[in-house]
């Protein structure tokens, strides 16, 4: 091997119960990486992990004011240090990351590594908290900014569009989140709910530990295994999600807000039965369809009919949904819409061409082959394979996508069916 270049086991090792370690080791980088994940299905928490995951964010109960928190963060050569949570399908992750210079850098001879997960389990062990409930006021404070957030995201026209569609496609299932029912639950909470979300956290959780750079395996291990070990009651959920691999019919949605431009969003059913099938060939698929400026979508919708301002296409492999999102004038509805299914139809017939297939697999392959040159991408990228079969590498995904054949890419496109058809429009609009 190399000098630098990374070094990996093929999987997660199993360090505690449902505590899950990876360990990419190398020398290349000048700074190390370490992300701690914690896997939830999605529950009546959910409120409660959004204001919990921000309010660790910059305080805990040794440093329990920002400026006390951001000094000890700075202390450690001015890590940069961030919570967020995230719906991945039907799990909620919350996760904790640090990124630090390499103990090569120390001025003192300090393992900065060591320091770093120290602090990580400190905070997570150890928050804001007293008599079983965080801090009253700086609850209240950060509930007042998960509702300022929620506000933001409702102006966005666009991320709202996309929310909404998921909400009504998905409604029955946990990954149809109701944003109005989210909000109002946030504004329930208080110290003790927010506690509650915290110790289910704690206990119910599958914790991932993914870290690369210059790290000894061996202390990630101790460390993080002996924090585990220290939570009681430990019983981590089993996280299924829903997959429906064929929608019945077309349904069809309107909201009507002060918008300049109307949201188009159109929800599809992909036909994956989990997220392992057929995985590559779908995401050509979806590429070709609606990926880069060489898609179908982007050729004939938006340059050559000129029917919409961007129109675009997603897979949630994760769910096995496919979202097209697009931004068009009221009265180009059904021209747009009718466009975006005769594209659909045209992927469905192998109507596509080599040079469509060839873009396509070339764009991603492309993009596959860069995800090794930080340890931040590093991490980002093994720890979305977590859940996956087998772990494969940046250059392993690119041959993967390369070797898609377009009777794959057809078969795939077979598969799917049209779920939902959202528009939101202005308030004085008249399409149905």
């Amino acid at each position: 091997m190399n000098k630098g270049e990374a070094q990996m086991n093929k999987s997660y090792n199993q360090i505690a119960d449902g505590v899950k370690l990876l360990c990419v080791n190398s020398d290349k980088f000048k700074t190390n990486c370490i992300k701690v994940d914690f896997y939830l299905p999605i529950s009546e928490y959910l409120a409660g992990q959004n204001v919990m995951t921000s309010l660790m964010g910059h305080t805990s109960a040794a440093y329990n004011t920002f400026t006390s928190f951001n000094a000890k963060v700075e202390s450690l050569y001015g890590a940069d240090f961030e919570t967020g949570i995230a719906t991945i399908g039907e799990r909620v992750r919350i996760r904790f990351s640090i990124e630090i210079p390499d103990d090569r850098f120390s001025l003192d001879g300090n393992s900065i590594a060591e320091d770093a997960v120290d602090f990580l389990i400190d905070i997570i062990r150890n928050p804001h908290c007293e008599n079983g409930e965080f801090d009253k006021d700086a609850t209240e404070r950060e509930i007042r900014f998960t509702l300022e957030n929620i506000e933001a995201e409702k102006n966005d026209k666009r991320s709202y569009a996309v929310s909404r569609l998921r909400q009504l496609m998905c409604q029955g299932e946990p990954y149809g989140i109701d944003r109005e029912k989210l909000e109002q639950d946030v504004k329930a909470l208080d110290g003790k709910k927010l506690y509650a979300a915290y110790v289910d956290m704690l206990k119910s959780s599958t914790i991932v530990i993914t870290a690369c750079g210059g790290l000894s395996e061996k202390m990630l291990e101790n460390k993080f295994a002996d924090f585990a070990n220290t939570i009681s009651e430990r019983n981590p959920q089993e996280i299924e999600t829903v997959f429906i691999t064929k929608a019945d019919k077309i349904r069809y949605f309107k909201d009507e807000m002060d918008v300049n431009q109307a949201k188009l969003v159109i929800g599809l059913r992909a036909g994956m039965e989990n997220e392992n099938d057929n995985y590559f060939p779908f995401r050509v698929m979806t590429d070709i369809f609606g990926g880069g400026p060489y898609s179908r979508l982007f050729l004939n919708v938006r340059e050559k009919m000129n029917l919409c301002y961007y129109c675009g296409a997603r897979l949630l492999r994760e769910k096995g949904i496919i979202f097209i999102q697009s931004g068009i004038e009221e009265e180009n509805y059904e021209k747009a819409l009718s466009e975006i299914f005769n594209q659909i139809d045209v992927m469905k017939n192998g109507e596509f061409t080599d040079e469509d297939l060839e873009s396509s697999t070339k764009a991603l392959s492309d993009a596959f082959k860069g995800v090794e040159d930080s340890p931040v991408a590093v991490c980002t990228f093994y720890s979305s394979q977590v859940f996956d079969d087998e772990l494969i590498s940046g250059a392993e995904y690119a041959e993967r996508i390369t070797n898609v054949t377009r009777e794959q890419v057809t078969e795939c496109a077979k598969r799917v069916s049209i779920d939902s058809v959202y528009i939101l429009k202005g308030e004085s609009g008249d399409n149905e």
